[in-house]
């Protein structure tokens, strides 16, 4: 076995690699993904990957994915996707820009960037007129602005119970990398659109579109009133929706086929089997001790903990299950919590995760507009280093550190 941020280094490098061959963006995830388990833990890994594809997370990661996918199908072919997004349009199409993806990254779902690239791909592209990388980059950068500081994200959830505290006082700390992140987005988006002759003006609102809603309100009510897991209310509104639009059979056929993708559940399939092989590796662990060994400052030590989790698993809630046990003696407990250090454990991940080569969000929108590794992340690198630089720019003065 080779030691599991060697193993991990090595996996990315043949994603790299396989990419710059032109290989299809599945088949070099899960590729790089058996590297990874193979080199990390042996033999081990076809129990770890068995694990991984058969665990109750995993089926009901596939059945809200599938669940939403379908949904979105049929939104899109019914023209209620088109009605919500001339709604935004006429208010004005740099906000519509920003204002989609934001809506649905407050609905929890997997994969949830792909909803809102189908819904603005024909505004992006034909519309704006803006290229296929720089499309993805805004896509996907504002489907997550709101995960240090929306109280449903898992992220926030099992920051609160490691660190036995509220909800609400982890958002009290988290905040700063919302609002950077959000400023940051803001600059890129702002800077790269000048670039465009895509002016569009803006329409008369139809407030009558505003019911097009309904289907994200009836998401938001079974998981925020009724309590009900994100796969089994994304189940019911899409069933619900299927009732209210009667589609053809062509578009039943076309909305199945769709959310069953063989490329789509390949790339779900390989993230849980990257998670599960992190896991059984003990790579968290591995790296603290490596770390706190070598007396690294507490600072660093809790960003990149969290950073090295979060690009390696691209899972919010994996960098928090996994990190803060383990740094839970730097930040405090309960009353005792230092804000700084749970502000820099979370935006270590946070930013880890926005950056992973492997979030599904980030390989979905590539695949579906077409667009390039290379030409994404010049944009997602000075997005990352701002929303940093700007996190603490902000928190150290409120914060008194």
């Amino acid at each position: 076995m080779v030691d599991p941020v060697l193993s991990f280094a090595v996996s990315i490098a043949l994603l790299i690699g396989l990419l710059i061959m032109k290989k299809e963006v599945h088949v070099a995830i899960v590729v790089s993904t058996l590297v990874f388990g193979f080199f990390s833990l042996g033999l081990s890994f076809i129990d770890s990957t068995v694990k991984g594809i058969f665990s109750k997370s995993t089926l009901s990661l596939i059945t809200a994915f599938s669940s939403a996918l379908y949904l979105s199908y049929l939104l899109k072919v019914n023209g209620i996707f088109d009605r919500i997004t001339e709604f935004a349009v006429a208010i004005g199409p740099r906000f519509a820009s920003i204002f989609i993806p934001v809506l649905i990254g407050l609905i929890p779902m997997p994969g949830g960037a792909l909803v809102s690239a189908m819904m603005m791909k024909e505004h992006y592209m034909e519309r704006q007129k803006l290229d296929s990388d720089f499309a993805t980059f805004i896509n996907y950068w504002f489907r997550h602005v709101t995960i240090p500081v929306w109280p449903v994200f898992q992220s926030i959830i099992i920051s609160s119970v490691i660190l036995q505290t509220s909800v609400v006082r982890v958002i009290e700390a988290t905040y700063p990398a919302a609002v950077a992140s959000t400023l940051a987005g803001l600059s890129i988006f702002l800077l790269g659109i000048r670039k465009s002759s895509n002016e569009i003006g803006r329409g008369e609102v139809n407030y009558k579109n505003l019911i097009h809603f309904w289907p994200f309100l009836l998401i938001i009510v079974l998981i925020f009133v009724l309590r009900l897991p994100a796969d089994i209310s994304l189940l019911i509104t899409a069933f619900v929706v299927t009732i209210y639009t009667k589609p053809k059979w062509e578009d039943l056929k076309g909305g199945l086929k769709f959310a069953f993708s063989l490329k789509i559940i390949t790339v779900v399939l390989a993230v849980t089997m990257f998670t599960q092989y992190v896991y059984d590796s003990r790579a968290a662990e591995a790296l603290y001790d490596f770390m706190s060994s070598r007396s690294i400052p507490p600072l660093p030590l809790c960003f990149f903990i969290t950073f090295i989790i979060g690009i390696t698993t691209a899972a919010e809630y994996v960098y928090t299950g996994t990190a803060l046990p383990l740094l839970s003696s730097i930040i405090g407990r309960s009353d005792k919590i230092n804000d700084i250090y749970l502000l820099t454990s979370y935006t270590g991940g946070y930013l880890g995760v926005m950056l992973s080569p492997v979030h599904l969000c980030l390989v979905l929108t590539l695949e579906y507009y077409k667009s390039n590794y290379s030409g994404v992340y010049k944009y997602l690198v000075p997005a990352f280093l701002m929303s940093l630089a700007l996190t603490f720019a902000i928190a150290l003065p409120l914060m008194g550190a």
